[in-house]
């Protein structure tokens, strides 16, 4: 017997304290898919990731402030970014394509 409104704020306050990382920024090198570089870059940001290390970051915003309120776990050597990797080739006997996933992120 819980209104709409309560439920829906209660849930998004428990996602919201959940630490995630997400692909922001990517840099392409070499593309020959027919997939342009920005539909790529897209696709790569909708990947869920998991570590256990984002506790440790902080957010963009503490960074530029030099705050360390919300993150016990601050240091001066705590990051605000990570670099993955990303090396997938589709040769030419592969008529049908590739599956490129999380596993594939290095």
């Amino acid at each position: 017997n819980t209104d709409t409104s309560v439920a829906n704020a209660l849930r998004r306050t428990m996602i919201g304290e959940v630490p995630t990382i997400a692909i922001d920024l990517v840099d392409v090198e070499v593309n020959t898919s027919v997939l342009n570089d920005e539909f790529i870059a897209h696709r790569m940001g909708l990947i869920p990731l998991k570590s256990d290390f984002a506790v440790k970051m902080q957010t963009v915003y503490e960074a530029a402030s030099g705050s360390n309120e919300n993150n016990e776990n601050y240091s001066a050597q705590s990051p605000t970014e990570l670099t993955f990797k990303l090396h997938k080739r589709c040769e030419s006997s592969q008529t049908a394509g590739i599956d490129v996933t999380s596993n594939d992120i290095e």
